[in-house]
């Protein structure tokens, strides 16, 4: 079987896209934009566009990649930055739905802190809660856990 730019470009973009699910922050985006360019770029030898020239097929590539990494920077940090749901790791999950008395003030803006089963956790508002602040001594129900982090919500009666 002979590799040729367009099945080597196709390749590259499968490839990328396949190792997406493991990557780390910062290099999943690397790869979804390197994953995109190769797309384009072999597209653009399939229709006639590009000649097979491998400077050429390179150019295009590192371009494109540019161009998609630019134009899903923005999107993708925000979609990071929000963040509506915490991973939740088996381990703790039990813990959702725990009712807890804040020792500190919580917000949906700033972490603060409480002791729970010997531990110190950072505490937050789940974005979903109505409320931006619960005052201390109030109580609440873990909605999400992750490791040595609770969102909580108010307790309704």
């Amino acid at each position: 079987m002979e590799l040729n730019l367009l099945s080597g470009l196709l390749l590259l973009a499968l490839l990328c896209l396949a190792m997406l699910p493991f990557a780390i922050p910062g290099v999943l985006e690397v790869l979804l934009a390197l994953a995109i360019g190769a797309f384009v770029t072999a597209a653009l030898i399939w229709f006639g566009w590009l000649p097979e020239d491998t400077s050429l097929v390179l150019l295009s590539l590192a371009m494109l990649t540019a161009l998609s990494a630019l134009l899903l920077w923005k999107p993708l940090r925000k979609l990071q930055k929000t963040g509506i749901r915490l991973q939740e790791d088996s381990a703790i999950s039990d813990f959702v739905g725990t009712e807890l008395i804040l020792t500190e003030l919580a917000s949906k803006d700033s972490d603060s802190h409480i002791q729970f089963c010997g531990l110190e956790w950072r505490v937050r508002l789940d974005p979903t809660e109505m409320a931006t602040t619960i005052e201390a001594g109030q109580a609440v129900l873990i909605s999400s856990a992750s490791v040595g982090f609770l969102l909580v919500k108010r307790k309704s009666f």
